[in-house]
């Protein structure tokens, strides 16, 4: 067991080490993090813009003598200017997950390096673990800095401090993108150790993250009725949630297609489970931990299971000496 855990670390220091010389690496985390805070900087300044013009509201109005009319001031969600952050991650992050995952075998293959290791009695676990941890330990540190870049610019620019449960969903946000670009790392790898040619892995990798991130997607949300008019057809025809349900149970049919078509990938649940936490999806808004995942909890079994599939389907991959030794 402890030979099995030394390996490990060497494997693990290795990834980190050989993963943090990549200029496109670096490019990319370095793109995503300007990104981050570019978007959270514009909705902080628009918060701002909001609260000053309620309070210049208020000022007109007790110059008019008419105290009485002053409205509460709104409710505001800070965590609502996650939006744009999960949206990058969705694209951006998972483009860095990817560039991992073909970084971590195609240096091995170049150099032929991954054959004398498997020819070494060196568990194949042992290999898919030290690889995970130590591109693991990159994607976390690029998301803490993404969350605390999100954390001080709302404190800063936004003027409002995250209470405990604010936080709490936070991290959570970046828990489950971590479990999203881990995906899209592991598969990569499985891609870059199957095909012989590389340059053919990348090519499929990307065609998969094209429909997993940008058409299936878009295709349920094309597909969803309610999001012909900004803002909700069934809202802005003024028809409440029992009539909505009724009209909705006659297209049974048709939604359990759509809604198949979109569960089909991953960002969809990934992006519905972060709009659920953040409270982007109104429903959510101000609600606690427990009312959000009774709803969403289906979304979190899938990111993770597709997280987990990927592993496993990596280990089964570099099991088939056959295949890693002759190619595909």
């Amino acid at each position: 067991m402890g030979n099995s855990k030394s390996t490990v670390a060497v494997i693990a220091r290795k990834e980190y080490r050989d993963s943090i010389k990549s200029k496109l690496f670096l490019t990319l985390v370095s793109f995503l993090i300007l990104l981050i805070v570019v978007s959270i900087v514009v909705s902080s300044f628009d918060f701002k813009s909001q609260v000053a013009d309620y309070r210049s509201s208020v000022k007109i109005l007790e110059d008019m003598g008419k105290s009485s009319e002053i409205p509460s001031m709104p409710q505001f969600f800070p965590l609502k200017s996650m939006r744009g952050v999960i949206e990058y991650i969705e694209i951006i992050g998972a483009i860095i997950g990817i560039i991992l995952g073909y970084l971590s075998i195609s240096r091995e293959k170049g150099k032929r390096t991954l054959q004398l290791v498997l020819s070494r009695p060196i568990k194949t676990a042992d290999i898919i673990t030290g690889k995970f941890i130590g591109n693991s330990f990159l994607v976390l540190l690029v998301l803490l800095a993404g969350l605390f870049s999100a954390f001080f610019i709302i404190w800063g620019i936004g003027g409002l401090l995250l209470n405990i449960i604010e936080v709490i969903k936070l991290l959570l946000v970046f828990l489950f993108s971590y479990f999203y670009i881990m995906f899209f790392f592991c598969l990569s790898s499985i891609l870059s150790l199957w095909f012989k040619s590389l340059s053919n892995a990348l090519i499929i990798c990307f065609i998969i993250w094209l429909i997993f991130v940008l058409i299936i997607p878009q295709i349920g949300d094309t597909m969803d009725p309610d999001n012909q008019i900004p803002g909700g057809f069934f809202k802005s025809m003024n028809i409440d949630k029992p009539q909505e349900e009724e009209i909705m149970a006659k297209f049974s049919t048709y939604e359990t297609t759509r809604n198949a078509i979109e569960e089909s990938s991953i960002t969809k649940h990934y992006e519905r489970l972060n709009f659920a936490i953040t409270g982007i999806k109104e429903k959510y808004n101000g609600k606690d931990l427990r009312f959000i995942f009774k709803d969403s909890w289906k979304d979190l079994v899938w990111v993770f299971s597709f997280l987990l599939a990927a592993y496993f389907m990596e280990y089964a991959v570099l099991s088939n000496k056959r295949l890693i030794f002759y190619g595909d």
